[in-house]
């Protein structure tokens, strides 16, 4: 079942307008929705972004100028400004972006929000597993490679493949077989085929490659993931295969499903 959400510029208004001393011009972007999952790391940060620009100007009315947008990979970008009539503290100022940049890289780490400081605002990024933008969920129903299917996943790292899992099983995939192993990944194949498959490139001290070629003998979509970037020495009979990046993003998935040869009607 998914999360519920709530409406990005209704959520920031609430949160910057229950912080005394604090003006805030928004100036819009996309009709975007936060899952309730992320709300509570976003409200931190939003309250830290507004206890650390009042130290830096302790007697002044705090102004914020707010837009957002969202890019390729689905992650929405909302950026603070602060206008140029403030003028800034150095020492105060240096001491602030730097507690604000250890707290947005733990949050990172968390897999949740991340939070960048800078001498003139904040930039946030939320991740696309976050997000609920009605016009992009339009687009996907509309041709959408997860929805009622059964997904094999080979991924030999358990809190990220338990992630996966339910990242798909809430955006319509019907059921969701985990895999650490080629062995595993062959077994399972061999009692159930899959009617997609997400296989991470790198497992441990093999790849993925085996249960890659017997799922292309069977005709099964599929494609890979990894954390290496593009420089994955994939075997010239897989090279057609869509690579994604991680850490894994749903709109890629789809866009990478969506873009092999074989996916099922």
């Amino acid at each position: 079942m998914i999360s519920a959400a709530v409406d990005l510029e209704t959520f920031i208004r609430s949160e910057i307008g229950r912080q005394d001393r604090c003006d805030l011009h928004v100036f819009g972007g996309p009709t975007v929705s936060i899952d309730a999952r992320a709300l509570a790391v976003l409200s931190s940060i939003l309250g830290d972004i507004v206890s650390s620009t009042a130290r830096i100007y302790p007697r002044a009315a705090i102004a914020f100028d707010v837009v957002w947008s969202c890019d390729r990979q689905g992650q929405c970008v909302v950026e603070f400004s602060i206008p140029s009539t403030h003028s800034t503290s150095g020492t105060a100022h240096t001491e602030a972006i730097g507690s604000k940049q250890r707290l947005g890289f733990e949050q990172s780490n968390a897999g949740m929000i991340h939070c960048e400081m800078s001498d003139c605002g904040a930039r946030i990024i939320i991740p696309a597993r976050y997000i609920a933008s009605r016009h992009a969920m339009e687009d996907w129903a509309a041709a959408d490679p997860l929805k009622d299917r059964s997904v094999l996943v080979v991924e030999d790292q358990l809190l990220i493949a338990l992630d996966l899992e339910t990242l798909l099983l809430e955006h319509g995939a019907a059921a969701v077989r985990l895999c650490g192993s080629v062995e595993d990944a062959l077994r399972s194949i061999k009692m159930e085929r899959p009617d997609i498959a997400i296989l991470d490139v790198n497992l441990g001290c093999s790849t993925s490659f085996p249960v890659a070629f017997e799922l292309q003998r069977l005709g099964v979509p599929l494609i890979f993931a990894t954390g290496y970037g593009n420089e994955v020495d994939v075997p010239p009979a897989l090279r057609s295969i869509p690579l994604v990046a991680k850490p894994y993003c749903l709109q890629t998935i789809r866009q990478g499903l969506l873009s092999t040869s074989t996916v099922h009607a």
